[in-house]
């Protein structure tokens, strides 16, 4: 039986992903600053929650708020679907710790505290999963960030927990890296955990996608007035 696939809303990629990111699937986008990766991420998000889909998303370098706001500007509005997402913001409490949770929003004050973390994002997911809602998403905007207070060693022990909850719940997960930020081996020690791989170079104008047992693909893309477009060369 196929193994059913979430469509990240940009038919390039769609299409080298046999018409989606497989179900289960452990997907990260690694780019230099200013790539398009937030705006690939928050076109995958929005895919899901205005379809059939749930959709989790964590800010650990940017208010959610702010985040919601891009994606009023591409055309994405998150108010027009409620119930059908939940921002988890580690971002936020640092500058107003008294801030209280929501519906859609909740908040972890550190994003290092991974026993915090994880059960925030786990039974966002889980409940929507009691509601009925099977096929969900997670977007989490920046390793980079967690790198930045734990150990390589310890961020690796929190995906790989991460990304096992992830496969139980059948669910798809974007997750963003800077690679330049980091040690060369640090970052393949992350990388290892990817299903697919989506590599991002604003300078060459190029984006590739790997995925387990296929070939990498390369395509052109740019930044649009409505997202990422991407296409093949002739």
């Amino acid at each position: 039986m196929m193994a059913s696939r979430s469509k990240t809303g940009i038919e390039g990629i769609d299409a080298a992903l046999d018409g989606g990111v497989r179900s289960g699937s452990f997907c990260i986008i690694s780019g230099p600053s200013l790539s398009g990766r937030e705006l690939l991420a928050q076109q995958f998000f929005f895919t899901g929650i205005s379809a059939e889909e749930a959709g989790t998303f964590l800010t650990t370098k940017e208010f959610m708020t702010d985040v919601v706001a891009q994606m009023a500007e591409k055309g994405m509005d998150v108010s027009k679907h409620p119930g059908k997402y939940v921002f988890v913001d580690s971002y936020a409490p640092q500058s107003d710790p008294s801030l209280q949770d929501t519906p859609s929003v909740k908040y972890v004050a550190s994003v290092a505290d991974f026993a915090k973390l994880s059960n925030t994002i786990i039974t966002s997911m889980t409940d929507f999963l009691g509601k009925g809602v099977y096929q969900q998403r997670l977007v989490f905007d920046s390793i980079d960030t967690v790198l930045m207070y734990v150990s390589a060693a310890g961020v690796y022990r929190f995906l790989s927990y991460l990304r096992a909850k992830v496969k139980g719940l059948k669910a798809v997960s974007f997750l963003l890296i800077q690679p330049d930020l980091h040690e060369d081996k640090d970052v393949k020690t992350i990388m290892q955990l990817a299903d697919v791989l989506i590599d991002m170079d604003p300078n060459s104008g190029l984006l590739s996608v790997a995925q387990t047992g296929s070939p990498k693909q390369t395509f052109h893309y740019k930044i649009g007035e409505k997202g990422i477009e991407v296409w093949k060369s002739e």
